[in-house]
């Protein structure tokens, strides 16, 4: 992220006063936020796929974890194009940056590499998922960027 171009309105804000911090209480609120929302969300996704719980599921604890593991490493990925930007879309010059795309395609196979090769699946007690699990999985990896859409969204008409 370090390498995306800067916004169309960084001439257009007011420059930060020399005693406000850089970390603010609106960042903080936003941290806050999202980390609740990846925590939920992976935690509703293990109890999906688990016997018993609040949503009956129907799979084992391996699969369960790996499903959690997934959404986790999912939603940290579609929140690196949420944190490109306190106030503009995440959809906003998507495609500028290749370098945070290639990082994200690097971490979705990698990540792929870990759920579906045994010899990792040994190494991170992961197990392999159907593609309706997968699609699952990125489906609930996904409310974390609709979430901060729906916080960016509210926070312009303030």
């Amino acid at each position: 992220m370090g390498v995306d171009p800067p916004g169309d309105d960084v001439m257009a804000r007011k420059p930060r006063g020399r005693g406000e911090r850089v970390i603010d209480a609106q960042m903080w609120s936003g941290v806050i936020q999202i980390g609740l929302v990846m925590a939920l969300t992976t935690l509703l996704s293990i109890d999906l796929f688990l016997p018993g719980g609040m949503i009956e599921g129907d799979n084992d604890l391996a699969t369960a974890r790996t499903a959690g593991f997934t959404v986790l490493v999912l939603a940290q990925l579609f929140n690196c194009f949420n944190a490109r930007s306190d106030h503009r879309s995440a959809f906003s010059h998507l495609f500028v940056n290749r370098w945070l795309w290639g990082a994200v395609a690097l971490s979705v196979v990698l990540q792929i590499a870990v759920v579906h090769l045994g010899v990792l699946n040994l190494a991170f007690g992961t197990a392999p998922l159907a593609l309706d699990e997968w699609l699952l999985c990125v489906a609930m990896a996904s409310t974390v960027l609709w979430y901060s859409e729906l916080r960016k969204w509210m926070m312009r008409f303030h």
